[in-house]
């Protein structure tokens, strides 16, 4: 690639990261512009625009790269056609992905980037069966790679293989995140509320994600750990306001707490976010009847009555 095109790009990056935006965007239109003939600045252009997150503009620059030039060399060429794969899975695209993958792998690519990115395909439809057979195959080829053996654990746990995904989530490394929650959720669903307690919060020092605030969350009510349930669920909500398995929890803890008006609060918000949940729409119910709120549990009832009917013309 001529250095000057390496140059304006790196420097367009630079203003881009400095704030100034605009400038950076005008600057890559204008090598985009002048630079059209010559495909390792666009491929590097269009890399450039995928990272920015302009996926329309990356996507379509490939295409024409592809389209333009036909005698490209061969290992160009499908490094382009990854890198279009990629984004058409970021798009949710799987049919265009689909096809550029099986065109590198019936060429003969054998590389690391085409098992992960098929991994991905199927992983993304929910077949993850077949997405493990494909980070089997990276893993053949980088045995120690901790990011191959952590996703694999992680495809494991998901399918219900557990022993397996934690034998491979600690060949990953034993204080990795994925290691923790597979730990926890484990000792969680065989009733080691404690132990997964423990885990969950050694997860809240490396992340305090959604996820990770949620179990230990749990973990804490089950323990009758009310205040710091609370505290850690009230966390949660900052963080994702609708992260919707937190309301109904938080309600169990208000209602642990004696607080039954911020434990319709709760359920209300549930319902709001989550749409007609027979279970919860009952308790509600039940709460504001509890509660003296006659008009407001009427207004759940009808709902609850809408709910079964369009459940029964279904």
């Amino acid at each position: 690639m001529p250095k000057k095109w390496l140059y304006v790009i790196d420097e367009a990056i630079k203003r881009i990261e400095n704030d100034e935006v605009e400038l950076g965007l005008t600057a890559l239109q204008k090598v985009q512009e002048h630079g059209k003939d010559i495909p390792d600045v666009m491929m590097y252009l269009a890399e450039v625009w995928y990272q920015l997150g302009h996926l329309d503009e990356a996507s379509s620059l490939l295409s024409d790269i592809l389209q333009k030039n036909l005698d490209m060399e061969p290992a160009k060429r499908r490094e382009c056609q990854m890198l279009l794969a990629e984004i058409a899975l970021d798009s949710g695209d799987f049919e265009t992905a689909q096809h550029l993958l099986y065109e590198c792998k019936e060429s003969g690519v054998e590389s690391i980037q085409l098992d992960l990115l098929l991994a991905d395909l199927y992983a993304l439809q929910d077949l993850d069966e077949v997405a493990v057979k494909y980070l089997e195959q990276a893993r053949q080829k980088e045995p120690d790679n901790q990011d191959i053996l952590a996703a694999l654990g992680n495809l494991h746990f998901r399918i219900g293989n557990d022993e397996e995904a934690m034998r491979l989530l600690e060949q990953a490394g034993e204080e990795s995140l994925e290691l923790l929650l597979t730990k926890g959720r484990s000792m969680a669903q065989n009733g080691q509320f404690e132990q997964a307690y423990q885990v969950f919060r050694q997860a809240l020092v490396l992340d305090r994600s959604a996820e990770v605030l949620y179990g230990s969350s749990l973990m804490a009510f089950h323990l009758g750990r009310l205040e710091e349930a609370m505290e850690l669920v009230n966390s949660l909500h900052a963080l994702d306001e609708e992260y919707v398995a937190a309301y109904p929890l938080a309600a169990d803890i208000y209602l642990s707490l004696g607080k039954s008006e911020k434990a319709i609060e709760s359920l209300q918000k549930y319902v709001d976010l989550s749409g007609f949940d027979l279970d919860h729409i009952k308790r509600l119910i039940a709460l504001l009847t509890q509660a003296g709120r006659y008009d407001e549990a009427k207004e759940y009832q009808h709902l609850l009555k809408q709910w079964d009917e369009e459940t029964n013309e279904e």
